[in-house]
């Protein structure tokens, strides 16, 4: 099995990366793939020089959104003929099934043809004048952009940061995930091949360390990060001193609310369609389940029920739907949670269909009074708790780690929207918990410890720029 040498790029061309930074596996057997590298302290230090020199001489902004478009939608052209290769690497490098990836992989392209249709629409200036004065406003790129990836959706996530960021006109530093580095080369490569100036798209590869590195430098202006909380907190606290523009997506513990109207077994399916996908791994997840204490028994047993029909094998064949988590401190971690619920009295249901070899987590319901999580539940572990009046629902569905998403079951939809508006969570789905956005016009903030920012596509573009107004003074003014 062959996988993308593990460049590092700076101002616009492939580097070897020297560094050894262990071993890359496979979730499914525990096999050494290949070995791991990372950039130098030299390279990092040369990419962050690239990206400033790339903001400052202006090139890649003065093209305008037409000549940015060409670019963009050239690269998307690359994107096209790669998604089944981006769909084999990350399925190894996240665990989760190829069937998603292949989703992921195939819907690149049109990521990126998204942000050009945005970029178009918006434009980078706008006149402002009503009396024949030019008064124009400027979409200005903040500087260089360092943007972090995660390693549950590698390649999806890089495009999408990567493609508004490029649309907005910002020079970028790329650190994907060191646990899932492959198909970030594929997407860098094409888009260096699509023609993007020199300095535009910089990449470097590491841990924590690189991060740090590349977060904490001065000439960074801007910081798009999606991640854990503990690595955003971190972020914050370094990009504070300098006013380094934020976003922020990190963990939350999504709260479900079962109403006591709703329909058992299709709230089971909904909820376990949600907690399960990604192999559980993806930060809007639904994991904290409080249903109306009459439903318990009836809504815990359609959960348990429903989570059997969810086949569990190794995230290269087609036929899974939850794969293995992506690595073993993952597997080990959730683990840890599994006892600390049981010894909080919880009672646990537990898949046993799951292989012996590989980092395969066997999907869990834990079920009690009091439940509370140490940690975000990050994995297909779902806990379960009654309550009793609404008032409980909600105080119990926004407290802890939240911010994120929300999801209501019942059958009063009217109801159910006006229980949706008192839940702490930037988006909050009403009978449904799919991965994709509710409405094209989709918009949400993070809350809480949910983040900084928010997203939806025309907030993420905007994200990247600052606004300068320009123009002759009015005259005559009093003061």
């Amino acid at each position: 099995m062959e996988f993308p040498e593990l460049f590092t790029w700076v101002d616009g061309a492939p580097e070897k990366s020297p560094v050894p930074a262990g071993d890359l596996f496979d979730p499914n057997t525990e096999e050494v793939l290949a070995p791991n590298l990372a950039s130098s302290a030299d390279q990092v230090e040369r990419a962050l020089a690239a990206a400033e020199r790339a903001h400052r001489d202006g090139d890649w902004l003065a093209l305008g959104p037409e000549g940015r478009a060409k670019v963009l939608l050239s690269w998307a052209d690359r994107l096209d003929g790669q998604g089944q290769e981006i769909a084999r690497l990350d399925a190894l490098n996240s665990g989760v099934p190829i069937s998603v990836t292949a989703l992921f992989g195939s819907s690149n392209s049109g990521t990126v043809r998204e942000a050009v249709r945005l970029l178009r629409e918006r434009g980078d200036t706008y006149s402002v004048s009503s009396d024949q004065r030019p008064v124009t406003v400027r979409h200005v790129p903040w500087g260089p952009t360092a943007l972090i990836v995660p390693w549950n959706a590698p390649s999806a996530m890089a495009v999408k940061k990567l493609a508004y960021a490029l649309a907005a006109g910002a020079p970028v530093v790329l650190k994907p995930s060191p646990a899932s580095p492959w198909s970030a080369e594929l997407v860098v490569r094409a888009a260096h091949e699509a023609g993007l100036p020199a300095g535009v798209v910089n990449m470097v590869l590491g841990g924590g360390d690189v991060g740090t590195a590349v977060v904490s430098d001065s000439r960074v202006r801007a910081i798009s990060m999606t991640g854990s909380t503990p690595t955003g907190r971190a972020i914050a606290a370094v990009a504070a001193p300098r006013f380094t523009r934020l976003q922020l997506e990190l963990g939350s513990n999504n709260p479900v609310v079962v109403r006591g109207d709703a329909d058992v077994v299709e709230a089971a399916s909904v909820i376990v369609s949600g907690s399960l996908k990604l192999s559980g791994q993806w930060c809007e997840a639904p994991r904290r389940v409080l249903v109306a204490r009459a439903l318990l028994p009836d809504l815990v047993s359609a959960l348990f029920a429903e989570v059997g029909r969810w086949r569990v094998g190794s995230s290269l064949d087609a036929a899974t739907r939850v794969g293995p988590v992506a690595f073993e401190a993952r597997r080990t971690e959730l683990e840890g949670q599994v006892r600390q619920f049981a010894a909080s009295g919880a009672r646990l249901l537990r898949v046993d269909d799951v292989p012996d070899k590989g980092w395969f987590f066997s999907p869990t319901i834990a079920y009690g009074e009091g439940l509370d999580a140490v940690g975000e539940m990050f994995g297909p572990l779902l806990s379960v708790q009654p309550y009793d009046t609404e008032d409980q629902a909600v105080a119990l569905a926004n407290a802890g780690q939240v911010g994120l998403a929300a999801y209501v079951m019942t059958a009063d939809i009217d109801a159910g929207i006006a229980l949706g508006a008192r839940l702490v969570a930037g988006e909050v789905k009403i009978n449904g918990s799919s991965v994709l956005d509710m409405s094209e016009g989709s918009v949400q903030s993070f809350f809480g410890d949910g983040g900084f920012g928010g997203h939806g596509d025309r907030d993420l573009l905007g994200f990247f720029t600052g606004k300068q107004i320009v123009g002759t003074d009015r005259p005559g003014l009093p003061l």
